[in-house]
């Protein structure tokens, strides 16, 4: 059960391409469980979801900063943040080890994930997710849960997201000279997909993408486990850019157009905005779709490639998220051209648990483009539960251990 010792003092901090957000729980003034509260700022110092200039980068979080300890009436000290770009990737490894005893306990589980991070470790990359995706005892059937089993030999693969190591160091550092300490970095898709994703989706096999400013993250589950993530640098911020320059109006009115119209504009609907020169001129849905729907198109094609592999193993299709999920008509459009099922889903938060069907589809509160905010509070509340629960057990990890370790070295 999920109470306040659980997520005091936890913030979230989604650095995106056109945004930055700072998201936390708090109690309901109900009294009936918590709340999510988000403050945001225009985001400087991004491309492509990477820090491209860390001094305009410094500058908007300090105003982040400023927003939210207002807004929250608390200080913010310590958060957790998403990583993005290009440079995340994602690997299968396999490792065995004896069992000792001839009966599995946790031992062995810990020592598995230390040989799986060993075999992937470099002085460029950074592991941020070592996941199990199953366990074999000796010759038998793959298995989720081996402890108490009895055996000579256990066998198991691993699905791991690394990243580019010193990019992570100028995360960290742009962090601490906003004063910002960093408990942890997760990936972005990740990190959106915890609360996006219903497990029933994931077993029949699903995609998330996530469309934000700058990229447009993803990750597949195959069989209820995480099978490859992607990265495409087409996203909502190009679709802005090319209204603004396709209608000669300002970036603020692009936005604002490519919001109101989309690429399934209503019937005659219309509204007057202002030039670059700031005379009124009136744009129709007519005006918009042949400068969208070329973007639009050249994302769904590239979100088409990176699923090949997983062709004929995504039961439940393809599901959207982040702020460009908003657009109207984009789940058709990609329904009619990828041939799958397309869905838009909103974030959930559930306690570091998968949110239930009904609730992304219909019933959250969370607007699409929080998904990796909320994402990002599901996996620190969710590691911090599991931590409190291993420690019962006496269950441990020696590589998240480390990791916090080279952490507070860059402090």
């Amino acid at each position: 059960m999920l109470n306040e010792k659980h997520y005091r003092g936890i913030f979230a901090l989604d650095l995106g391409t056109t945004k930055f957000c700072l998201a936390r729980l708090k109690p309901n003034p109900t009294g009936q469980g918590v709340m999510v509260e988000t403050a945001n700022v225009p985001a400087d110092g991004m491309r492509r979801g990477m820090i491209s200039d860390k001094e305009q980068a410094k500058a908007s979080l300090n105003q982040l900063i400023e927003i939210a300890e207002k807004q929250f009436q608390t200080d913010v000290r310590n958060v957790v943040v998403g990583v993005a770009g290009s440079h995340l990737k994602s690997s299968f490894v396999n490792v065995s080890t004896q069992i000792l005893n001839g009966i599995i306990t946790f031992k062995e589980l810990s020592t598995l994930s230390t040989l799986a991070e060993a075999s992937v470790n470099s002085d460029t990359r950074e592991i941020l997710h070592v996941i199990p995706v199953g366990y074999r005892i000796d010759d038998r059937p793959v298995m989720n849960e081996p402890v108490g089993f009895n055996g000579r030999i256990l066998h198991a693969e691993f699905f791991v997201i690394d990243s580019d190591k010193f990019y992570l160091k100028d995360i960290v550092e742009t962090c601490n000279q906003a004063g910002l300490q960093v408990r942890r970095l997760y990936s972005e898709p990740f990190a959106s997909a915890s609360v996006t994703i219903p497990d029933e989706y994931k077993q029949l096999g699903v995609a998330v993408a996530d469309i934000g400013g700058g990229t447009t993250d993803g990750l597949v589950f195959r069989n209820g486990k995480p099978a490859g993530v992607f990265t495409i640098n087409v996203a909502g911020k190009l679709m802005t850019n090319d209204l603004s320059i396709g209608l000669n109006i300002s970036q603020i009115e692009a936005e604002n157009v490519k919001i109101r119209f989309g690429i399934k504009p209503r019937p005659q609907d219309s509204m007057v905005i202002a030039d670059i020169k700031g005379q009124e001129k009136s744009v129709s849905g007519d005006a918009v779709n042949p400068i969208l729907v070329p973007r639009v198109y050249e994302l769904c094609a590239l979100i088409a490639q990176d699923l090949k592999p997983y062709k004929g193993v995504l039961g439940a299709g393809l599901v959207l998220t982040g702020g460009g999920a908003d657009i109207r008509g984009i789940t058709e459009f990609f329904q009619s051209k990828l041939k799958i099922p397309v869905t838009r889903a909103k974030p959930v938060f559930e306690y570091g648990k998968s949110p239930d069907k009904d609730s992304v589809f219909e019933h959250s509160p969370h607007a699409p483009r929080f998904a990796t905010a909320l994402g990002l509070l599901n996996l620190e509340i969710g590691h911090v539960m599991d931590s409190q629960r291993n420690q019962k057990t006496g269950r441990t990890s020696r590589y998240l251990g480390q990791f916090i370790n080279w952490l507070k070295d860059l402090s």
